[in-house]
């Protein structure tokens, strides 16, 4: 039996750390969070030294930074296994811990994933990993736990993927925000507007899955935070023009993103960017 570490135990990696379990793997969970959720079939480590003897660590973090600490500390303690960082982190720090790592006889793989925390506790992901093949066919069984994978390409390769993902995203979400908002200014309700934009060529995710249950109804509660959303824009930002490929639109809904998420706040959901949009009436 594998045994397996995962650091992270927040929205998404505490419904996605029971589910290797379920298919024979052994799991021992890790967060620097003092009420650390109890999860069925998931030993607590005390530690991250507690994790040293695993085969394979999952690393689901805010960001890079953070990875790039916590695969120090597992290091030092003398882990020498797979890190899969299914965090969202900037490809080129993925790139550059990789080789660090790699001198210490740890390898890494970048697997971020994309479906929110409704297709996390389901294990329906789409998961997007970057490394050689054969750490990815050394990770594909326990990968395989969490939804459909896919080798995009080399290291780093994963992160610029999910990036990119988000950026378009982004660009979806304020789009069809904007839309919906001048469409009920011409009398036409948030109901038939969704109804007829998933009928047509507008069609997105946001109309799909987030209009009417979090956007229209302004709940504003679908679990993926605004400023994880504005984090991987930043990101895709920064790939696109460094590529040559950026446009009038990039640098716009970066800045757009940052100054939703200094007027909304740090906790903010990234359906509540409709406030930016159209703000609820006062009173």
């Amino acid at each position: 039996m594998q045994q397996i570490g995962f650091v992270g135990l927040g929205a998404m990696g505490s419904v996605m750390a029971p589910l290797p379990a379920r298919t024979g793997f052994s799991v021992i969970g890790f967060d620097t969070a003092a009420q650390r959720p109890d999860l069925a079939d998931v030993a607590n480590a005390s530690s991250l030294a507690d994790l040293a003897a695993c085969d394979m660590v999952i690393t689901m973090l805010p960001d890079g930074a953070v990875v790039t600490a916590v695969a120090t500390a597992l290091a030092e303690a003398g882990f020498r296994g797979l890190i899969i960082d299914m965090s969202s982190s900037h490809p080129d720090d993925t790139i550059k811990l990789g080789t660090t790592l790699a001198a210490q006889g740890i390898r890494l793989i970048d697997a971020p994933v994309s479906g929110g925390v409704k297709k996390a506790a389901a294990g329906t992901l789409m998961v997007m990993a970057g490394g050689s093949a054969d750490d990815i066919a050394a990770a594909r069984a326990l990968i395989d736990c969490f939804g459909t994978m896919q080798h995009v390409g080399p290291l780093g390769a994963g992160h610029a993927m999910k990036a990119l993902n988000n950026y378009v995203s982004a660009a979806g979400l304020l789009a069809s925000m904007q839309a919906l908002a001048t469409a009920e200014s011409f009398g036409i309700t948030a109901e038939k507007f969704t109804s007829v934009i998933n009928g047509s060529t507008g069609r997105n995710n946001t109309t799909e899955v987030k209009m009417m249950p979090f956007i229209a109804s302004r709940r504003y509660d679908s679990g993926f935070f605004l400023r994880l959303m504005a984090k991987d824009v930043t990101i895709a930002n920064e790939l696109m023009t460094n590529a040559g490929f950026d446009a009038p639109i990039t640098p716009a809904l970066n800045s757009y993103l940052a100054a939703a998420l200094e007027t909304l706040g740090h906790d903010a959901d990234h359906t509540g960017l409709y406030e930016m949009v159209n703000p609820a009436p006062k009173g």
